[in-house]
């Protein structure tokens, strides 16, 4: 898991890493309903979520009443500690999806009997709508008992109910920051710390709280996206849409993109910097696809300088956040960076990943 500790906490259990982390008190219990290969190396995992626990009403919980009634509630970027029968200690991964997946989606039709999961890889259906769930992508690491159990067969594991609890204080909205000032949001994200983020973005393109996304006519979004193309995706090291397509949520940030070009209510910019590409002098470098800047190189300090400046390139700290997720020597060079930009780390979040 991730946590802005020492690179010697990496091999500790994720909650003595991460237990100086705020955490909430209640365990949910869940089940997992779905499984997904994004890539051959991450999968994608739905958690369903009692639609009980989350359908409390419009008044929520009053005071007084038990603690299991609370619903579930989390904010984008946070991660799950993830209790899996018979493993000791609890795994952690970040949620990838958005706070409206977690709460009950209403339908027309009679509420009935959930229908009950019955091939591998396909959702759970439920006439009473989408039944309210958590979305993990979790990569395939055979030395993290966690991981390692959730990369079973999914035939072995669907069906099967764990509990989770929230944590983690690198969130949106930031904390201590005038989010009516802000203008510029940058999200930096190296291979896996995209979970995080893409969690962020796609609350912010679903416009679900006003609270929360920021109304300037002129606010923008710089995507940073440092990655390495999946083992396996290609034979020859050769660049095509296809292989990007395995690139893990790549094809969810570029449908946010076109849904944000149409609506025009968010600027977002994406860059992907592909590390290790031995097919440097692919077409795709100097045409890549629409909404989408490649790169064949790690990302530098001059793409920071770039994406923090205004449209008149000049860095206005007080209008200006950035968010950093990534291998701990990555974040480390990056937030020092950002740090003497901005002037100090007030705008600056990060987060580490081993």
């Amino acid at each position: 898991m991730s946590s802005p500790t020492s690179s010697r906490k990496g091999s500790l259990p994720h909650q003595l890493r991460t237990a100086a982390e705020p955490r909430q008190n209640r365990l949910y219990n869940v089940r997992l309903s779905h499984v997904e290969e994004a890539n051959p190396s991450v999968r994608l995992l739905q958690l369903t979520i009692p639609p009980e626990v989350q359908d409390l009403g419009d008044d929520g919980q009053d005071e007084g009443e038990p603690d299991h009634l609370q619903p579930l509630t989390f904010l984008p970027g946070q991660w799950l500690d993830v209790h899996i029968p018979s493993i000791p200690n609890a795994g952690g991964f970040s949620i990838t999806s958005t706070p409206a997946d977690a709460q009950v989606l209403p339908s027309l039709e009679s509420p009935a009997e959930a229908i009950a999961i019955e091939e591998v890889g396909v959702s759970p259906l439920d006439p009473r709508g989408r039944p309210p769930y958590v979305e993990l992508a979790v990569q395939k690491a055979p030395s993290n008992p966690a991981s390692a159990w959730l990369w079973k067969p999914a035939h072995e594991i669907l069906g099967t109910e764990l509990s989770i609890r929230v944590g983690g204080s690198f969130v949106w909205p930031p904390s201590g920051v005038a989010l009516a000032e802000i203008k510029t949001v940058v999200l930096i994200a190296g291979g896996l710390g995209i979970n995080p983020l893409i969690s962020m973005l796609s609350h912010l393109n679903n416009d679900d709280d006003e609270t929360t996304t920021p109304r300037h006519p002129s606010f923008r979004i710089h995507v940073l996206y440092s990655t390495k193309l999946p083992p396996g995706t290609t034979d020859d090291g050769a660049l095509s849409e296809t292989t990007l397509e395995q690139v893990l949520f790549l094809s969810r940030l570029r449908q946010i993109i076109r849904s944000q070009a149409q609506c025009r209510r968010l600027q977002i910019s994406l860059e992907l910097f592909i590390t290790e590409l031995r097919d440097t002098a692919s077409p795709m470098l100097t045409d890549p696809p629409d909404n989408l800047t490649l790169h064949a190189r790690r990302i530098g300090e001059r793409d920071l300088r770039r994406v923090t400046g205004g449209p008149d390139g000049r860095v206005r700290p007080a209008e200006t956040v950035c968010y950093v997720c990534g291998p701990q020597g990555m974040t480390d060079e990056l937030v020092g960076s950002l740090e003497g930009f901005l002037g100090g780390r007030e705008h600056v979040f990060y987060e580490k990943w081993w």
